[in-house]
């Protein structure tokens, strides 16, 4: 048996060092925090675009709003294991850990042993680079193709090999494709081998060819599929302009992924009608690109008008970017580490390897210049970072080189030290005094954040799993921390809602209103709330507070058609149902009580054609729009669900099928809104009527039977069951059923004379 070498020892030590530290991780994370299995904003998204993907909706539809090759890494993983959150993880884990071996051989070849087993085991024990890859994020694969991207192109360089560059423009092309600001390092790449055969331009230029081929061969299949399934010209992903947009206006502030005019709770359809609105759209189809343009655009007025705020905007975003703090995005880091002791005795690493590595960058300049890449790749990502707005999973790619040029750094100082090089020992000493205080200090306040939102999000976990106390527990910590915290007194009255506590409900939403001024929910459940307190006059004042304060709210308007119809105003309910046919001509409620109200006013030729666009329309995709309220709303069991909505659409037309005269074809009408909306039971009760019809009595009975289990105070349906019994002969049951109904329903003429006529016939059947 061959002996490992030192080499392979390192590798094997740091592998196992790596995965050990991140499985602890993984297990303590597992074990303590209650969000574990309960992915929220980005992995949520990226879960439930995998699943798709797993279900066999591998195109899916619309273009790409996000880049798409970590979904796909994930759907593959579920394919084939189930979607398992733990073997997800423990993969991602375990490449996190090849990553970090990747690093240290890398480096070993290039920059000696020392140097490599630095910056081995330094990435082995990042407590950041662990956090990210036990999330169900893209970054923490960057992590690996980046080293990969830029050793092959050293090897490539070293040996001139056309096949090298190849292999690296596929690196990158993947690279791209799960994050698409990767494009920027094309002609850095282009100069970078112009300097290293500066004596040979044409040969640069044919060694750009085949990385420039291989980018394109992983690229092209994404911009055909946006073309072809998603009918717009998207090179990979239609996201850019939103980001650009917040980090370049008025309010940025370089870290927050806020859009200012809706604030940190944003969602796609937000953004979209704002870009409808401004550009004089509303009503009109609006490609994801065309959005995308509009808030590149949005973003660059804002620099060219306002180039002062602009560039202290921008002097900030590149403090972000070297400061030893993690600027959190989805969730708080600092907060998520109480979940896992160990993250409590890895170092904080960043605070030294920023300052070390802007040194190292200095070195590294004077090496050869095939080595060059290294700090062009992270100066020319930094700026790509830069110009959108800068967290701490966005810096991920860069963080192997940093820990690279630290520990450069870190033994060229060692080195000057033992060489008794004093002025080389004062040079770097005046470095570290000027840099450690510039990548240390927070100067702008970005750490001084509380925990406030931390616990609003453990609250808003609890609240999913249908733990209604913890929730309210951790929304009260959350509000003692902050005066306002959106969405947490609104996320209080909808628990006290859901356990019929009006009242404290009522109390919530005006406590929403007052601490945070302005919020559109809050005033759309109070509309909720009256009118089913019965006082629809206030309904409709709130429902319209709601849509006055945010006008694209469509489940406002939904409120505000239901206060009109409870006050029995069918014409406003109408007005109201028109506007949102006309603006928002894809949503499936407007269209709804579109035809429903057509039908109750005789129009029953145009409600027909309402209901039959529901049924005939595609909704939107959730993972296509980037909607997460859309994906909340598809996980609880209240709200208009596209489901829900084309089961009530097929209930309406078998009714308007049986007025019109045929009540056969009404039946596959309602078996169908029956099967979508499983526990209607008045579709069930039609479903009956129409089996009646046809003479299929048996289903007619099952579906009566259905329709009692979930209607069981409702006499009609005993007393429809009793004729249909009486129609195969059963007296005796049909008598029961009949006097099931009078026993619900004392005044019901109908079913008493019809008892009277069983009484009757089953007397004489005994005289005979």
């Amino acid at each position: 048996m061959k002996r490992l070498n030192a080499k392979e020892i390192w590798a094997l030590a740091i592998f196992v060092t790596a995965l050990l530290v991140r499985l602890i991780y993984f297990f303590q994370v597992k074990t303590n925090f209650p969000g574990w299995d309960t992915p929220t904003i980005d992995p949520l998204y990226h879960d439930l675009w995998a699943k798709q993907i797993a279900g066999g909706n591998i195109l899916g539809s619309g273009p790409f709003f996000r880049a798409p090759f970590y979904a796909y890494f994930l759907g593959l993983l579920y394919a084939a294991l189930g979607p398992s959150l733990t073997a997800a993880k423990i993969i991602q884990h375990i490449i996190g850990a090849l990553g970090c071996v990747i690093l240290y051989l890398f480096t070993e070849k290039h920059f000696g042993r020392k140097i490599a087993v630095t910056a081995g085991l330094l990435s082995a024990l990042s407590w950041v680079l662990i956090y990210h890859e036990d999330e169900l994020l893209l970054d923490s694969l960057l992590v690996p193709m980046s080293i990969l991207l830029v050793w092959v192109l050293i090897g490539a360089s070293e040996k001139r090999s056309n096949k090298g560059f190849f292999i690296s423009g596929l690196i990158l092309g993947l690279s791209c494709i799960t994050r698409p600001n990767f494009l920027a390092l094309l002609p850095v790449i282009l100069v970078w081998l112009i300097l290293i055969f500066r004596t040979e331009r044409r040969r640069a230029l044919l060694a750009f060819i085949p990385v420039v081929l291989g980018t394109a061969i992983l690229i092209f299949p994404v911009a055909l599929r946006n073309l072809v399934v998603g009918h717009d010209a998207v090179l990979i992903a239609s996201q850019g302009g939103i980001n650009f947009y917040i980090g370049n206006n008025p309010q940025a502030d370089g870290a927050s992924a806020s859009i200012p005019e809706f604030g940190p709770t944003w969602q796609y359809s937000d953004a979209e009608f704002l870009a409808k609105k401004e550009s004089g759209r509303l009503g009109e189809d609006m490609k994801q690109s065309e959005v995308s343009s509009f808030y590149y655009r949005k973003g660059l007025n804002f620099i060219i008008e306002k180039p002062v705020a602009w560039l202290g905007l921008t002097v900030k975003k590149f403090d972000y970017f070297w400061n030893a703090f993690e600027i959190s995005n989805n969730q708080d880091l600092y907060f998520y580490r109480r979940f896992a002791s160990i993250t409590k005795i890895l170092p904080p690493l960043f605070f030294i390897i920023s300052p070390l590595s802007l040194i190292g960058l200095w070195l590294i300049f004077r090496r050869e210049l095939k080595y060059q890449i290294i700090p062009y790749f992270v100066i020319v990502y930094m700026l790509t970072v830069v110009a959108f707005f800068v967290n701490s999973r966005f810096r991920l790619p860069v963080l192997p080189f940093l820990i690279l040029l630290a520990s450069l750094a870190f033994w060229k100082i060692v080195e000057f030290i033992q060489e008794r090089n004093i002025k080389r020992i004062v040079i770097v000493a005046i470095s570290l005094a000027i840099l450690f205080p510039l990548t240390n200090i927070d100067f702008f306040g970005i750490s001084h954040e509380s925990f406030a939102m931390s616990y609003f999000s453990l609250g808003n976990v609890y609240m999913k799993k249908g733990l209604p106390e913890k929730a309210l527990a951790e929304y009260d910590t959350a509000l003692s921390m902050a005066p306002c915290v959106p969405k947490a007194h609104l996320n209080r009255g909808v628990i006290f809602f859901s356990q019929g506590d009006y009242k404290r409900a009522e109390e919530e939403f005006g406590l929403e209103l007052s601490a945070c001024r302005v919020s559109a929910e809050a005033h759309n459940n109070l509309a909720v709330l009256k009118r089913l307190q019965g006082d629809p006059s206030t309904s409709l004042k709130e429902a319209r507070q709601a849509v006055y304060e945010k006008p694209q709210y469509l489940e406002a308007y939904i409120n505000e058609i239901l206060a009109y119809r409870a006050l029995g105003n069918s014409r406003g309910a109408k007005a109201i149902a028109d506007t949102l046919t006309r603006y928002y001509p894809d949503y499936l409620p407007g269209r709804y009580f579109e035809g429903k109200i057509l039908s109750e006013f005789g129009e029953n030729e145009k409600s027909k054609e309402e209901f039959n666009r529901i049924l005939r329309m595609e909704q939107s995709d959730i993972v296509e729009r980037y909607d997460l309220s859309t994906i909340y709303a598809s996980q609880v069991g209240y709200g208009y669900s596209p489901d829900k909505i084309k089961g009530l659409a097929n209930y309406e037309m078998g009714l308007l099928e049986v007025r019109s005269g045929r009540p056969d074809s009404a039946l596959s009408y309602f078996s169908e809104a029956t099967r979508l909306l499983p526990r209607y039971a008045d579709a069930w009760i039609n479903l009956a009527l129409a089996y009646d019809h046809k003479k299929m009595y048996k289903e007619a009975l099952n579906s009566f039977k259905t329709a009692s289990e979930l209607d069981p105070n409702n006499a009609l349906i005993y007393y429809d069951a009793g004729l249909t019994l009486g129609k195969i002969g059963k007296i005796q049951e049909a008598a029961q059923f009949f006097q099931q109904a009078i026993d619900l329903k004392p005044d019901f003429p109908e079913a008493i004379e019809k008892l009277k006529l069983t009484q009757s016939i089953l007397d004489s059947a005994g005289k005979k």
